[in-house]
Order: C-alpha cells, then sequence, then structure tokens
C-alpha cells in the first residue's frame, strides 16, 4: 500500500468509527448506504486481484467469512432503542468498535503474514475497503431486522410523537 492508501484508509475507518459513536435512526431503505460507499471505493481504487492458486482462495474466502461472522456479531451487540418520540435509534459500543477494528487489524495481518509467506503479494486498500463493505452490510440487515421489531420504518423517517 502506498502512503497516500493508508492515509485514506485510516481516514475512512475513522469515520466510520465516528459513526458508530452516533446516535442515528433505524430507516430500512438507507441501512446499506455505508456498505455501498465502502464498495464503490474499494472497487475505484483497485488493491485486489482474482486468486490465483489455492492458498488465495482460502485466503479471500477467510476474509470474507470472517467479515460476516463479524458483521453478523455487530449487528447482534449493536445497542438499539425506541425513544419516546416512537423513533428507533441505534448506536455502536466500544465492543462493536473493537470488533470493527479488530477486522481491520486481522486483514492487515493475514494480507502481511501471505506477502510474506509467497503466498500473495497483489492484495491491498481496495480488498480491505471490500470486506469492510461486507461486514457493514451484514451488520446493516441484523441492525434493521432488530430495529423492525421496535417499529423502525422501512422508508422516510418517522415524525415525533406530539404531547
Amino acid at each position: 500500500m502506498t502512503p497516500i492508501e493508508i492515509i485514506l484508509l485510516l481516514t475512512m475507518c475513522g469515520y466510520a468509527i465516528y459513526r458508530q459513536t452516533r446516535q442515528h435512526e433505524i430507516v430500512g431503505f438507507s441501512r446499506y448506504k455505508l456498505a455501498i460507499i465502502y464498495g464503490i471505493v474499494g472497487l475505484a481504487v483497485g488493491g485486489f486481484s482474482r486468486p490465483d492458486g489455492v492458498a488465495e482462495w482460502v485466503l479471500l474466502l477467510t476474509g470474507i467469512l470472517l467479515s460476516v461472522v463479524v458483521g453478523l456479531a455487530r449487528g447482534r451487540l449493536t445497542r438499539i432503542w425506541r425513544a419516546d418520540d416512537g423513533r428507533v435509534y441505534s448506536r455502536g459500543t466500544p465492543l462493536t468498535i473493537g470488533l470493527f477494528l479488530g477486522l481491520v487489524a486481522v486483514k492487515f495481518g493475514m494480507g502481511t503474514a501471505a506477502y510474506f509467506a509467497g503466498i500473495s503479494d497483489d492484495g491491498g486498500f481496495g480488498e480491505v475497503l471490500l470486506m469492510i463493505a461486507v461486514m457493514v452490510a451484514f451488520q446493516a440487515e441484523i441492525v434493521w431486522r432488530r430495529g423492525r421489531t421496535l417499529g423502525a420504518p422501512a422508508s422516510g423517517s418517522r415524525p415525533p410523537v406530539s404531547a
């Protein structure tokens, strides 16, 4: 990774952490917005290629599976509540932020180990962002399903309940 890619990745991770620490209303239609942003940026910048051997396929599939598992866990561990005005909100917890940072660290570790083991030397920035996009998408779906049981709307924002 180039220094610019590292700075951009750190910036995007910082933004994701910031978003997790902020309360936001759960609305069904916008649940994949952050995942789509990360996916588009990941595809636009590149930094990945089709695996050539079995070890590269195992590495890729392990990364995807890890993203799914972490996304599902984060979705279950995200704090969700219904406010007095009837709106349903969510906010990340220190544990969900730790899982996010752990996924990024493990992905970097896997890439570094693959490089030094001679398995792969072409993974990079785009691949990490796509792994984050997968994680965020699975998390968003679980949070939406949990929020829906509390009355989160499928589209738009529910107007505040007047007293």
